[in-house]
């Protein structure tokens, strides 16, 4: 189940890097491009870290 959670999350991630790059691509790098590029960072690193870590529950 974890392994399909980080699947999908990577995907999603990647998807919104790639717009991004798009982005930069037609318009130039803007401030915007660089907070993109810095919240897509902010959740990678946080939805990552949390489902790699995992807590082991007693249930």
């Amino acid at each position: 189940m974890r392994a399909a959670l980080l699947a999908i999350v990577f995907i999603f991630l990647l998807a919104f890097f790639a717009i991004t790059l798009v982005t930069i691509q037609t318009e130039g790098l803007t401030v915007l491009t660089v907070l993109s590029i810095v919240i897509i960072a902010l959740m990678a690193i946080g939805i990552f870290g949390a489902l790699a870590s995992g807590a082991d529950r007693d249930e």
